[in-house]
């Protein structure tokens, strides 16, 4: 394949599998060269870009070729100035050594040392680390819960990790449901199904499978799933299974693969408190060895509070303007990135709007519901109930149950602010302030 035409894939496949900030902010920059005996090779624009690619983007892009068949030798480098190229380029290559077939596809930045546990992590934590270790635990597989960017394929990466590094023998597994699907399909298109089932049930001691929801509907393969965890459980083997959803709640899965999913240990992971997103973001800064101000990441806490691989991705994108353009990484430059990264207006609830504007007022959430009717309390708690309205789909009761208000009186307080608002300019700009600060407007 041509050197145009093979970036032009990758980078088609990385674009369906980056969210747009990070796919313009770490792939856009790069440029590609295809040298001597395929040698691919990735040219970035500053060191600090380059260790970002080499941790979190390469495996991608290996995982990329290997599924394509392509025999490339990838390599990634520093963009050297043309006037700069000569002895000093060669010092700066970094080669990067190829994943083995077979070898799972982890990213070097899930492991359990970088994995900060607290708030609704701990048992999650504490449980991917017992079964990844050799003492006896309570069940041989593990399921765990959680909506996307809570850390479930850091822990789940973390076991594949600590069992590489510590048990040398054992034969790791990991991929996706999605994956487990495609090698199938594969294997029954070669006539290759025997080789298949001995890899998973014969030569695997710990499967770590991802995103279990996308075999919904797949008959065939959940079958063919079902009979791998039956052999492996048989065997005494270990298990680690991820989804968004319960399995009672998926769509699609048959009776006897949700009770063999069900059927050892389900931890349910929540978001993070503010307190604990604020030591993630201080532990990568100080992973990344940069200083930032404690006020910027209070802020970041406070304005991301329910997807972790958000804002891990928005302390990257400060830190990366800051190196390179030594701007200073202050609340100004906080404010700019997360504006461009939820310049999208995003899905909100009740909660959500109810504890934004008690936070940006200053008060409790048992005083914005309360019944006090002092002007300081009955704006803001009107407020929130009109955005309400606004932005979700939500009843008047089911508003009213948030605010332990019944539905006349959310009626009554939204039509208030209905009728102020077109007049008051005070009024105006809270509302557009809260409004950006939910990510809505």
């Amino acid at each position: 394949m041509s050197e145009n035409r093979l970036w032009n894939h990758i980078i088609e496949d990385l674009q369906n599998r980056l969210e747009r900030d990070d796919f313009d902010l770490w792939i856009k920059p790069l440029a590609a060269q295809m040298g001597a005996n395929d040698n691919l090779t990735l040219l970035c624009p500053s060191r600090f870009h380059l260790k970002r690619l080499r941790e979190t983007y390469l495996p991608m892009v290996n995982n990329f070729l290997e599924n394509q068949g392509e025999q490339v030798k990838l390599n990634c480098k520093v963009a050297v100035p043309s006037n700069s190229r000569g002895e000093n380029q060669s010092n700066r290559q970094m080669n990067l050594p190829s994943i083995k077939r077979g070898m799972p596809l982890l990213n070097n930045r899930f492991k359990f040392d970088r994995f900060v546990a607290g708030g609704g992590n701990e048992l999650a934590f504490a449980a991917a680390k017992a079964l990844a270790g050799e003492k006896r635990f309570f069940s041989n597989t593990l399921l765990l819960v959680s909506d996307t960017g809570l850390g479930k394929s850091h822990l789940t990466q973390s076991v594949g990790h600590y069992v590489m590094e510590t048990q040398p023998n054992a034969r790791v597994a990991y991929l996706t449901a999605e994956d487990f699907a495609n090698q199938m399909i594969s294997a029954l298109r070669r006539k290759n199904m025997d080789a298949f089932k001995e890899h998973f049930r014969r030569e695997c001691d710990i499967l770590l499978l991802e995103e279990i929801p996308f075999l919904a509907g797949k008959e065939k393969t959940q079958d063919e799933l079902g009979f791998t965890l039956d052999a492996l459980l048989d065997a005494g083997k270990r298990i680690i299974l991820t989804s968004c959803q319960v399995p009672n709640e998926i769509k699609g899965i048959k009776r006897n693969l949700e009770s063999r999913i069900s059927s050892g240990m389900t931890i349910n992971i929540e978001p993070p408190d503010h307190r604990t997103r604020v030591n993630i973001l201080a532990h990568q800064a100080h992973e990344e060895g940069m200083v930032v101000d404690p006020e910027v990441l209070e802020y970041l806490a406070q304005e991301i509070p329910e997807d972790i691989r958000r804002l891990q991705s928005s302390l990257v994108g400060i830190m990366a303007q800051g190196s390179l353009t030594n701007r200073p990484m202050d609340l100004g430059l906080a404010v700019e990135i997360v504006g461009k990264m939820t310049h999208r207006k995003k899905k909100v609830n009740v909660e959500t709007i109810r504890d934004m504007v008690a936070r940006i007022y200053g008060m409790e959430i048992s005083t914005l519901t309360s019944r006090s009717r002092r002007k300081v309390v009955t704006v803001p708690r009107n407020m929130a109930m009109y955005l309400c309205r606004k932005h979700t789909s939500a009843s008047y009761a089911t508003i009213g149950r948030s605010f332990n208000r019944d539905h006349a009186t959310v009626m009554y307080g939204v039509n208030q602010i209905d009728r102020k608002i077109a007049n008051d300019p005070k009024l105006q700009k809270e509302m557009s302030h809260i409004e950006q600060r939910l990510g809505v407007r």
